[in-house]
């Protein structure tokens, strides 16, 4: 558990048992939005105190889990454990281009649980950390009583000083239809920091058609830091009274597997700022390390891919 005084990033989401493969065969790994910006996190900068806020069971696959978390060095002081229910499967199938789709075994996983699961102790634990990240996954496959339950708990992190950040990460396939998305997206909008939105999903949510589109909504909601990830046309970052930057993206003719390839991003670029990089910086090793990981299969590839003689690319 870190101290107040630590620079600590939580995380809050779900982690489920990844299959990957050809179709002939699958190899097991762990994963899920928000665990797999831990890990990119904890990758970037290893002396961040990395921790994940979920639920899991009491089931061999909940332990090996656990171990990857290990493995992984990411803190799992506050996961808590259902008597009932077990993580969530998915597997993943890429096309000829390396761009994913995903079959999910998730309904009722032992983190649908989290806020039932919650207890006083936990809530004043999550308070020694210094920013919180959660997506759009984190807050849709809750029900409706335990999204505002997590509002309100997100609500009070924020009044007490912590650093919010958020990313949409939007699955239709979560959701009842898109005015439930938009709906309880926009309460998590509403308490963030610091967003990381991509413009092809503001474009189907809310109908965006540019980066000043997405820039205007989200200034209008009172959000300081905005990274927008805008496929082809680059990143856009805004930065409460900077000049806005443009970076472009790496292009990556024949990616492999684009699985995971935002969340590193996410990860790199919360990192980045939270050690003291500026937004430019903290976008480029963003970009860098997101464009190595399309290039190899699974969400988070291992530390034997990376460049030689570096933790992280930088």
């Amino acid at each position: 558990m870190p101290t107040e005084t630590a620079r600590s990033l939580l995380v809050i989401g779900e982690c489920m048992m990844e299959l990957s493969g050809d179709g002939d065969s699958y190899a097991r790994a762990f994963a899920g939005d928000t665990y797999n910006c831990a890990v990119y996190a904890k990758r970037r900068h290893e002396d961040i105190d990395v921790e994940i806020l979920t639920a899991i069971g009491s089931d061999p696959v909940s332990r090996a889990m656990v171990a990857q978390w290990d493995r992984d060095h990411i803190g799992h002081s506050l996961v808590m454990t259902s008597d009932n229910a077990h993580p969530g499967i998915y597997a993943i199938s890429t096309d000829d281009d390396g761009e994913r789709s995903f079959t999910y075994w998730r309904k009722d996983s032992a983190a649908t649980e989290l806020m039932s699961l919650m207890s006083e102790d936990i809530c004043r634990a999550i308070t020694q950390f210094n920013w919180i990240f959660f997506s759009g996954i984190t807050l849709a496959i809750l029900t409706d009583e335990d999204k505002a339950a997590f509002i309100a708990l997100i609500a009070a992190l924020k009044e007490q000083g912590k650093t919010i950040a958020f990313d949409p990460n939007y699955r239709a396939v979560l959701w009842h239809d898109i005015g439930h998305a938009t709906h309880w997206l926009t309460e998590a909008y509403r308490l963030t920091d610091v967003a990381l939105p991509g413009l092809a999903d503001h474009n189907e949510l809310f109908g965006h058609q540019s980066s000043e589109d997405v820039r205007t909504f989200l200034q209008d909601l009172q959000i300081g830091e905005i990274v927008l990830k805008a496929d082809a046309a680059g990143i856009y970052g805004y930065l409460q009274d900077q000049d806005p930057v443009h970076l472009a993206t790496t292009t990556d003719r024949n990616p492999k597997d684009t699985t995971g390839a935002g969340d590193s991003f996410a990860g790199t670029y919360l990192a980045e700022r939270l050690v003291g990089a500026s937004m430019p910086e903290a976008i480029r090793s963003a970009i860098r390390m997101a464009s190595l990981v399309v290039q190899h299969h699974g969400a988070i590839i291992d530390h034997a891919l990376y460049p030689k003689g570096s933790a992280s690319p930088h």
